[in-house]
């Protein structure tokens, strides 16, 4: 049977529900083999994550901030994980994790959509997203400090 004759019943996805009060669309990213996090913005307006070991879906827990839209992820190695969100103050807020933890939220300035995010490489991240002025901005990490680049 091709694909142009399956019935719609034949393409359903038994989906696993994770729970959550999510009022986002997720972000998912992986970090290491068969390790996976998932993010998203719940209705009380914080970041929310849970993961993946390898065997076994661990707990929803908050991640902090004042979001709005949905937040995206990415990684450029093992144990670490980088978090984008719009923030309600209209801000690109950045959250990290790293082999000692979670860091603090930081701030990257104003932004007028939800970003996104990618990494070609250890130590760089760059970061798109609409201006204010409708043009599109776009931040890069070296390893240091953010730049234009």
């Amino acid at each position: 049977m091709t694909a142009a004759n399956r019935t719609t019943e034949e393409r359903r996805v038994n989906w696993e529900s994770l729970g959550g009060s999510l009022a986002s669309t997720p972000a998912v990213v992986s970090w290491a083999g068969n390790e996976m996090q998932v993010f998203a913005i719940f209705a009380d307006g914080q970041l929310w994550s849970r993961y993946w070991d390898g065997a076994a879906w661990h707990e929803w827990h908050p991640q902090g901030g004042e979001l709005t839209g949905s937040p995206t992820a990415c990684t450029w190695g093992a144990d670490r994980i980088d978090v984008f969100a719009r923030g309600v103050d209209g801000g690109l807020w950045h959250l990290w994790y790293e082999a000692n933890g979670w860091q603090r939220w930081e701030s990257l300035g104003q932004v007028a959509s939800d970003p996104a995010a990618s990494s070609w490489g250890r130590d760089r991240i760059d970061v798109f997203a609409l201006g204010t002025d409708g043009d599109l901005l776009h931040a890069a990490w070296d390893g240091k400090s953010w730049s234009v680049a």
